[in-house]
């Protein structure tokens, strides 16, 4: 290998390091906004003030949706960072919002999930069958 090279070798095997690099200003646009589209959604659309109960679920299925759209043009480790740093943000915000509650910060947890869930559900990343 190269001085300069990037690559390493370890038990016999080249590694090749994966850029995983997070936009920074979307993840967090992303996660603020999934915690305060439901409120704003109240406003506009009135008959949504029913579901006002299930506001926190509401802001859990957002953020999995917005962790989707900010990382839809990742590869690799990239996706899953990038999923977990706008469930990062939701949480923080919602808890932020809500207080340090037993049910706030349950839902601050699935929120985390929900993201890292959204940005890679569906798209392949995993290895099957020992590739």
């Amino acid at each position: 290998m190269l001085r300069g090279d990037p690559a390493r070798t370890i038990g016999g095997m080249t590694t090749l390091p994966a850029t995983s690099r997070v936009p920074v200003a979307a993840a967090l646009l992303a996660g603020v906004g999934a915690q305060f589209v439901d409120d704003v959604a109240y406003f506009v659309l009135p008959p949504t003030v029913l579901l006002a109960p299930l506001g926190g679920l509401l802001a859990v299925l957002l953020t999995a949706a917005a962790a989707r759209l900010v990382s839809r043009n990742r590869t690799g480790a990239g996706v899953a960072r990038t999923g977990l740093v706008v469930g990062a943000v939701s949480a923080g915000v919602g808890l932020l919002v809500s207080g340090l509650g037993f049910l706030a910060v349950v839902l601050a947890g699935l929120t985390v999930l929900a993201g890292v869930a959204g940005a890679v559900a569906g798209r392949g990343l995993t290895a099957r069958g020992g590739e």
